[in-house]
C-alpha cells in the first residue's frame, strides 16, 4: 500500500527517516517474528527449496546453531569465542562480504579506458513466464549477449571488432516487485582481430539494441514455451512494442567505475533492500521508502509483514546460478593478441582479494577494529579451536 510520494502532505512526517540512512529496523528481525506465521498462513504456498535453506540459514546467523570458533590469548590466556556466519543470500551481513568481493574482482579486470552502463529490460507482460521458470532466466542473458555481439558483428565486420561487457542480473524493480532486467558494463570500444588494436566506439544505436533484443528474446521463449502458446502473445508483444524493449543508458550520476560496479553488485549475494531503507516497523507492518524510477519521486510504501516476507523470497536465486556473467573480451576463453592496461595491476588486484578474504580484515577495512586484538594485552589473540555442529 503505498502511504504517500513526496509531493503529498503526509510526507513531511516521514521526510527526515527518508534523510537518516542509518539501519534502525532490520530484515532478520522480521522474518524471526513472522516466518513461522507466514508458513503456517499459507500452507499451500509453492516455496522453493532455495528459499527455506537460506532463511533458516540467515535466521541461525552468528548463533551458536552454526558452530563458534574459538581464540586465546598467548600472553593473559582470555579467549574469546566467535559464531560461526551463515553466509546465506539473504543475510545482509554475509551478503556484504561477497558482494564485496565480486566487486573487486570486476573492477580487476576492466580494462583502463571508458565503458558505460547499459540496462536492457523487459515488458511487465513478459515477467510471469521467469517467475514460473526461473532457468528462463538465462534467456536474459543470452539474448542481450547475443544483440551485442550481433551490433558490433553488423557495425564492423571489416574490422572484426571483439566487445568487451559484463552482465549482472536483477530480478527486483525498487518497490521490490518481480522485475527481471540486466545491467551491463560496456566497454567504449572493441578489439579488432584483424588490425590487432583497440578501436574506440562513442556511439551505440540503442533503437537497434531495443529491437535485435525483442526479436532475439521472444524467439528463445517461443522455443520453450511453443508456438501454440506463445505465438499470439509474441505477435501482440510486436504490435505493442513497434521500438522494441527499453534498452537505455542512464545517465552516471556514478564519480568512478568503482561506484558503479558496487551498485549494479549491491544485491547479488543480499537481501534486495538496503535495510536503511526501512524507517518503521511496528511489529506488523514494514514502511519503507524508495524512489520511483519513471519521475523520480520518493514513494512511501507500507506492507503487512507477510507481503514484505514474500516480496524478498522471490529474489532469492536458484543455487549455482550466476548473477554475474563475462563477455566478448572479459572472457576467460577470449584470447587477446594486444596488451591492453587494467584499472588494476595484478599485484592490487591480489592485495584487494586478500582483505576480502577473511573476516577479520573485513572488519579492519569497514569499522577500524581488530575483532581479535585482546582487550587486557592490547595484542591479537590466536586461533585456539572450532566447533561446528
Amino acid at each position: 500500500m503505498i502511504v504517500c510520494t513526496e509531493k503529498d502532505k503526509e510526507f513531511e512526517k516521514y521526510k527526515d527517516k527518508v534523510k537518516n540512512r542509518k539501519v534502525i529496523f532490520n530484515i532478520k528481525e522480521i522474518f524471526e517474528d513472522w516466518w513461522n506465521k507466514f508458513l503456517e498462513s499459507f500452507p499451500n504456498l509453492n516455496i522453493r527449496d532455495v528459499v527455506f535453506s537460506n532463511v533458516t540459514r540467515m535466521l541461525k546467523c552468528k548463533t551458536w546453531d552454526l558452530g563458534y570458533t574459538v581464540f586465546k590469548c598467548p600472553e593473559c590466556g582470555d579467549e574469546k569465542v566467535v559464531p560461526h556466519t551463515c553466509k546465506s543470500r539473504m543475510c545482509p551481513s554475509c551478503g556484504n562480504k561477497y558482494n564485496k568481493q565480486r566487486s573487486d574482482s570486476i573492477f580487476s579486470k576492466l580494462f583502463k579506458c571508458k565503458h558505460r552502463h547499459v540496462v536492457f529490460t523487459i515488458p511487465e507482460d513478459l515477467r510471469v513466464y521467469f517467475r514460473q521458470n526461473r532457468k528462463r532466466l538465462d534467456y536474459l542473458f543470452q539474448a542481450s549477449s547475443i544483440t551485442i555481439n550481433s551490433w558490433f558483428k553488423d557495425k564492423y565486420k571489416k574490422k572484426d571488432l571483439i566487445p568487451a561487457f559484463i552482465s549482472i542480473l536483477h530480478t527486483f524493480g525498487r518497490s521490490l516487485v518481480f522485475n527481471p532486467h540486466i545491467h551491463i558494463i560496456l566497454m567504449d570500444g572493441g578489439i579488432s582481430n584483424k588490425c590487432k588494436e583497440f578501436v574506440k566506439i562513442n556511439f551505440f544505436s540503442y533503437p537497434s539494441f531495443r529491437k535485435r533484443f525483442m526479436k532475439v528474446l521472444l524467439d528463445l521463449l517461443e522455443q520453450d514455451i511453443g508456438k501454440n502458446e506463445f505465438r499470439k502473445i509474441k505477435n501482440n508483444l510486436y504490435f505493442k512494442y513497434p521500438d522494441g524493449f527499453y534498452v537505455y543508458a542512464p545517465p552516471s550520476k556514478f564519480k568512478s567505475y568503482i561506484d558503479l560496479i558496487k551498485y549494479v553488485c549491491r544485491y547479488v549475494a543480499r537481501p534486495v533492500m538496503a535495510e536503511s531503507r526501512i524507517i518503521d516497523y511496528d511489529g506488523t507492518f514494514v514502511t519503507f521508502w524508495y524512489q520511483r524510477h519513471e519521475d523520480d519521486l520518493i514513494i512511501i510504501e507500507k506492507l503487512h509483514a507477510f507481503e514484505f516476507i514474500s516480496r524478498i523470497i522471490i529474489h532469492i536465486p536458484e543455487p549455482n546460478f550466476k548473477q554475474i556473467r563475462y563477455y566478448g573480451a572479459y572472457h576467460n576463453s577470449t584470447i587477446i593478441l594486444i596488451d591492453i592496461v587494467k584499472f588494476l595491476s595484478k599485484e592490487k588486484s591480489n592485495f584487494f582479494k586478500s582483505l576480502t578474504n577473511n573476516w577479520r580484515s573485513l572488519s579492519l577495512l569497514s569499522f577500524s577494529i581488530d575483532p581479535i586484538v585482546c582487550s587486557l594485552c592490547n595484542i591479537p589473540m590466536l586461533y585456539y579451536y572450532s566447533s561446528f555442529t
